[in-house]
């Protein structure tokens, strides 16, 4: 104890040299000794002392404590390179996989822990694990290379499940090779679409919904305003319980809108809501008028139809519905005065309630006056038909076979008969058809009937005119009478009125034709036709003399006159005809010497001449001058004679021919093709009709057998016709029907479809095919002209959203992030896709455009960023190798170096070769000039290196030249223009530092 105060312990000596030879005797397993070492490696001043205290120690966990907590840059650095090679499994210092596990996950930082994870395979079997880890590196490209290199399924999944990011999937899907997990990024990419476009379209639907809102300050029915906005308000209300998906600006956006829309509707119906109550009780008194109007028009009706049609068997069942009708009309009325109405109209439905309960109180004694009007009705009928009976017996005894009638008196008769059973017929059927309530006013008839059997004709006339005065005195009793009875009475009366007509027209026929055949005769004798006026006038004679002597008194001035001239006539016919016939024989002889113009003229020259010389009579010396008449005109007959020869050779020509045709017809093979039959049948029917004239009687025989020869040909041919009718009458049905169609584009196609069908259909004869093809051809035009205007308004919607898009491109930011621009650009592709393809390669040409322009900036960025990391790393090394402390170096100018440099910093090793060599070999190897004074030895590095590629295969890089020449350690006075030289080297190629 007493030596311990004059002899300190070696390890606290002042003296580093000591406490290291102090810690070589220091055991760890001792707690003193244990004590001490911990107190060297954190307190000691002397970097070497604390690394050999930590050595002496050699645990994971002071290690790590040391390389978060020491204040010398030395211990530190040497702290972090043991932790680091003990993570990797590498040197003496071991860890457990919990305290790895626990290390990386609170401790490491990222770029270790990068590290680590990629050369720990170990690692990778915990999933929760290297989750937390990529979580807190947040790095994609990391995340990108653990799932593509080293993760499995499980954990593929899980990585997955955390990505967000739809250009991460994207570039993810374009790596991966597994099915499976290709599969799922594609679905994943599709929910994340889904989620996406989910905000549009809730924005599309909710701006469609307030658009609809904002176009009921349009409106100006209420009602449907109050029914509309209603319905709106339940949908908008429905729309935004999913609001939660949708920005924050968008959402303030949105309900701003609404609360705008809103108060204009509101302010809307304030505005329009009096003017339409006002239109809304002018409506209903409109209404209410005319429903008054319309029971007016019933009630009367009901009236009407009471006095018209049940006049006579009206119950009290039916006049108190028609009763029930006009109480109807008085409360619509009522209604009508409550609401204001109009004023003429109350009074003119006031007055006809008045009118109608008149004839409502008046009925029972008009239903007694029409009972007795129907009465004598019948007595009427009864009488018609007993001078019916009475008429034909008078003709069935006046007609005898000795005295038969003309062909005139005979039709007279005939019109007279069928005119009185018509009469009867309607009689007897008026009668059958009379109602219950006249049933003993029948059988008074019929027994009336019976009494007055077989009356005279003026007995039954007398009747007749005592029965009508008594009809019509109980007719104008009645306001009203029925249709039926009024046609009963027509058809009665019309029995009477026949008989009277008839007898006036017998008379009137006879004077008509008596006159009539005066007249004739009388143009005869003044056209000189004096022969056939004689013979008329016989015939004259004959019934003249058989007229009624009323009919002979009215014609017989012009009878007598018309007798004295035929008298007359019969005289000087033969002084007439002497002079006349020389005349006639030199006209014929003329008309002989004349050329023939026209055929049909001349014949009728020859008629007339004949019909001259008839009329002349025939005379005791008419022998020459009938036989040179006769030769004259056969003479001028011959030219026609001749004509109609010619007629007669083409007839027989035009005979052969149609024989021939018919031959040809009965030839043709029926089994041939319908439309080479059709063809032919057309051809045989038009040269049938081409063919000449024949003789009638020879024409009708060869039309028969014409048609028996060619009906199966034509019926063949009609069959083939019929079935194309009917399949085109089917495709005019389908594209009619395609104009009901919404789908333009389909129907469209299902068109041409249909034309293609048509043209493949033969012919549907003369009188369908046109029109069968018109109908068709304007459905199509419709159809293709919906389309055209379909394809209009659809150009229109694709400029615009075209003209959107191309301006959403010019908006995009250059200089925005990658995910950014990439977001913007999917979006953009995605709208596109249903633009058409010469938009789409427009929009295309510009976003290649802008990812071309993207990736020159990210290029030049990197370059700038490579050439900043490069003079960087220029300046560190630059300073470290002159300073000759590679320990000093600081974090952030150690973090400029990579791993390369800093090993060879921390790490100098013997190289072969010399600085100046190795700075001549990195000018050659850059291209870059020597000094003069080393040309020589550029000449033999140059050699030697080609040597080496040549002999060996291997070529020296510029890095791994700088690596040796940083190797040689500090650069003294003598070697600061080699350093010089070689910053000049990195200054021209950044990329060998970078």
């Amino acid at each position: 104890m007493i030596f311990s105060r004059f002899f300190a312990p070696s390890h606290t000596s002042q003296n580093p040299e000591k406490r290291l030879e102090a810690i070589q005797n220091l055991s760890p397993e001792k707690p003193t000794d244990k004590t001490i070492l911990h107190e060297l490696a954190f307190n000691d001043a002397n970097a070497d002392v604390s690394l050999a205290a930590l050595n002496k120690l050699n645990t994971f966990v002071l290690w790590l404590k040391m390389s978060q907590s020491a204040h010398h840059a030395k211990v530190k650095k040497v702290a972090e390179r043991t932790v680091e090679a003990a993570l990797m499994g590498q040197g003496d210092v071991t860890i457990n996989a919990n305290e790895k596990a626990s290390f990386l996950r609170e401790s490491a930082n990222g770029e270790l822990i990068q590290t680590v994870l990629v050369n720990d395979p170990t690692l990778l079997a915990d999933n929760n694990l290297v989750m937390t880890l990529l979580h807190k590196v947040d790095k994609p490209a990391f995340t990108q290379t653990i799932f593509l290199h080293h993760a499995d399924n499980a954990l593929q999944q899980a990585i997955l499940a955390t990505i967000e990011d739809s250009s991460v999937l994207q570039k993810l899907e374009k790596k991966c090779r597994d099915s499976a997990i290709h599969a799922a990024i594609a679905t994943k990419l599709q929910v994340l679409k889904a989620q996406a476009e989910k905000p549009i379209e809730l924005m599309r639907r909710v701006t469609l919904c307030l658009s609809k809102y904002q176009a009921l300050v349009d409106k100006s029915d209420v009602e449907d305003i109050d029914k509309r906005q209603a319905e709106l308000l339940s949908e908008y209300n429905d729309l935004m319980a999913d609001s939660s998906i949708l920005s924050s600006d968008d959402k303030t956006a949105v309900d701003a809108k609404f609360a705008r829309i809103s108060e204009k509707v509101s302010r809307h119906l304030s505005r329009i809501r009096p003017e339409w109550e006002s239109q809304k009780a002018a409506e209903e008194k409109a209404e209410i008028e005319a429903l008054c109007k319309q029971h007016l028009s019933h009630a009367t009706t009901q009236v009407n139809w009471l006095y018209g049609e049940r006049l006579c068997e009206a119950t009290l069942a039916d006049v108190a519905v028609v009763n029930e009708s006009v109480r109807a009309l008085e409360v619509s009325a009522d209604h009508m005065a409550s609401l204001g109405g109009s004023t003429k109209l109350l009074d003119e439905v006031r007055t006809g309630i008045a009118s109608l309960n008149n004839s409502l109180e008046a009925f029972s004694m008009q239903q007694q006056y029409g009972q007795k009007l129907l009465i004598c009705l019948s007595q009427v009928e009864s009488l018609a038909e007993e001078s019916l009976a009475e008429e034909a017996k008078q003709q069935q005894a006046t007609s005898t076979p000795s005295e038969p009638a003309t062909n005139g008196q005979e039709d007279k008769e005939k019109g007279l008969t069928e005119q009185t059973a018509e009469a009867a017929k309607a009689v007897n059927t008026d009668a059958t058809e009379s109602i219950s309530v006249e049933g003993e006013a029948v059988q008074n008839g019929t027994d009336q009937n019976d009494d007055v059997s077989h009356k005279a004709p003026e007995s039954i006339e007398a009747e007749f005119k005592a029965l009508s005065e008594k009809y019509h005195d109980l007719r104008n009793e009645l306001i009203s009478v029925p249709s039926t009875l009024n046609k009963r009475w027509h058809a009665a009366s019309r029995v009477f009125s026949q008989k009277k007509q008839a007898k006036k027209a017998e008379v009137d026929q006879a004077l008509r034709q008596c006159r009539k055949q005066i007249s004739v005769i009388d143009n005869l004798i003044a056209q000189g036709k004096y022969r056939g006026a004689i013979t008329k006038f016989e015939k004259l004679s004959a019934s003249f003399e058989s007229m009624p002597e009323n009919v002979k008194k009215q014609l017989a001035k012009r009878f007598e006159k018309t007798a004295e001239d035929i008298a007359h006539l019969e005289g000087w016919q033969d002084y007439i005809a002497a002079p006349r016939k020389p005349a006639l024989v030199e006209e014929a002889q003329t008309l002989a010497s004349t050329p023939v113009e026209d055929i049909k003229q001349r014949g009728e020259a020859i008629r007339y001449l004949r019909q001259q010389w008839l009329s002349l009579g025939a005379g005791s010396d008419d022998d020459a001058l009938q036989n040179a008449f006769d030769a004259a005109l056969e003479l001028a007959f011959q030219p026609c004679r001749e004509h109609y020869a010619a007629l007669d050779a083409e007839r027989e020509k035009a005979l052969k021919a149609r024989q021939s045709l018919i031959e040809q017809v009965a030839a043709i093979d029926l089994s041939q093709d319908e439309a080479v039959l059709a063809k032919l049948y057309d051809r045989t029917v038009k040269q049938w009709h081409e063919c000449g004239q024949v003789e009638k009687r020879e024409y009708e025989s060869l039309k028969q057998r014409w048609n028996k020869t060619i009906s199966p040909l034509q019926t063949k041919v009609n069959q083939w016709h019929a079935m194309n009718k009917k399949a085109k009458q089917q495709l005019v049905a389908q594209a009619s029907a395609l104009l009901a169609e919404e789908d333009i584009a389909s129907a469209t196609e299902t068109a041409q479809q249909l034309q293609h069908s048509w043209k493949a259909i033969g012919h549907a004869g003369k009188r369908d095919e046109s029109r069968l093809w018109r109908e068709f051809r304007l459905a199509n035009d419709a159809l293709f002209g919906r389309l055209k205007e379909q394809r209009k308004a659809q150009s229109s919607a694709f400029d615009e959203t075209f003209n959107t898009l191309f301006t959403l491109l010019n908006g995009i930011d250059s200089e925005s992030d990658e995910s950014t621009i990439a977001t913007s650009i999917q979006d953009i592709e995605a709208r596109a896709k249903a633009l058409p393809g010469a938009m789409r390669a427009k929009l295309d040409k510009k976003i290649t455009g802008i990812q071309k322009q993207q990736q020159t900036r990210a290029q030049q960025r990197q370059v700038r960023k490579v050439q900043q990391r490069a003079q960087s790393a220029i300046s560190v090394l630059s300073e470290s190798l002159r300073a000759g402390d590679f320990t000093n170096i600081s974090d952030d100018d150690a973090d400029m170096l990579k791993k390369r440099w800093k090993s060879a910093l921390s790490k100098p090793t013997p190289v072969q070769q010399s600085r100046h060599w190795l700075t001549v070999a990195l000018e050659a190897a850059t291209d870059l000039p020597s000094p003069e004074s080393d040309s020589s030895m550029r000449t033999n590095v140059q050699l030697a290196m080609m040597t080496a590629k040549l002999e060996k295969g291997e070529s020296l890089s510029p890095a791994q030249l700088l690596e040796d020449w940083i190797a040689h350690g500090k650069v003294d006075d003598q070697e600061t223009h080699l350093l010089e030289r070689v910053v000049n080297v990195l200054d021209n190629n950044p990329e060998v530092v970078a």
